[in-house]
């Protein structure tokens, strides 16, 4: 168990990697060795995620994909529920901080017991949901945020945990994540990063979003923010 660190302003840049055919507009990383939990059924982790915004300032989602690591507790799995959210992302360019707009739940999902470790894939349809996308961080980019909470009875054990991973091969992403409402504290927090420095070590999250680009009809409003740690296991 490691504790998480900040990541600095100057680490919040990224850039697009290239774009794969078909409608998966983020994803298509490869997985490492580690996974993550919170240890609270009340904490929601989200990871940032940026697509080519050349084609218009919107997302329509049609699914999202969550990598959920599984491992063996006394020879079986944990079940476990899992539940996965989009939020649209905002940037204060001043403060050059990153927050998030409300987080819309895409649906609760109960995995159940087994007797082999896996990296079970979650799949949320996307149900008509269109996210404003963050634009002015990174110029031709736009960002938004996809969410996990586990729930449940075994909601805070490390035995299931959100899989780490490295870079994706299609959009990209900054090397660190955010939480909401860790330890209770009702805020949202941006970024945090595995190893030292902070971003040292892979700092991402299994996501795969399919999805596609519309122009926005205006500026739309942002909705008020939320959002920010635990631990991270290693298999």
């Amino acid at each position: 168990m490691r504790p998480l660190l900040h990541l600095s302003a100057a680490a919040a840049a990224v850039s697009l990697a290239s774009v794969a055919s078909g409608d998966l507009v983020y994803g298509g990383a490869t997985e490492t060795g580690s996974r993550f939990n919170p240890a609270s059924a009340d904490t929601i982790t989200f990871m940032n995620c940026f697509v080519d915004a050349t084609a218009g300032n919107q997302l329509s989602l049609d699914s999202v994909g969550v990598g959920i690591r599984r491992l063996l507790s006394a020879g079986a799995l944990l079940a476990v529920g899992v539940e996965v959210y989009a939020a649209p992302m905002t940037y204060d360019a001043a403060a050059q901080t990153f927050g998030a707009g409300g987080a819309i739940s895409l649906g609760q999902f109960e995995l159940a017991t087994g007797t082999t470790a896996l990296t079970q894939v979650v799949i949320a349809a996307g149900g008509g949901t269109v996210l404003d996308l963050q634009t002015l961080s990174n110029p031709g980019l736009g960002g938004f945020w996809v969410g996990v909470r586990f729930f449940g009875a075994n909601a805070a054990n490390a035995a299931n945990g959100w899989r780490v991973v490295n870079a994706p091969t299609v959009g990209s992403s900054i090397n660190g994540f955010a939480m909401y409402n860790y330890g209770g504290s009702g805020a949202f927090t941006a970024f945090y990063g595995f190893g030292t420095p902070p971003g040292a070590s892979p700092s991402r999250f299994m996501v795969d979003v399919s999805g596609t680009m519309v122009p926005a009809p205006g500026a739309l409003a942002l909705l008020g923010l939320v959002g920010a740690v635990g631990s991270r296991r290693r298999r």
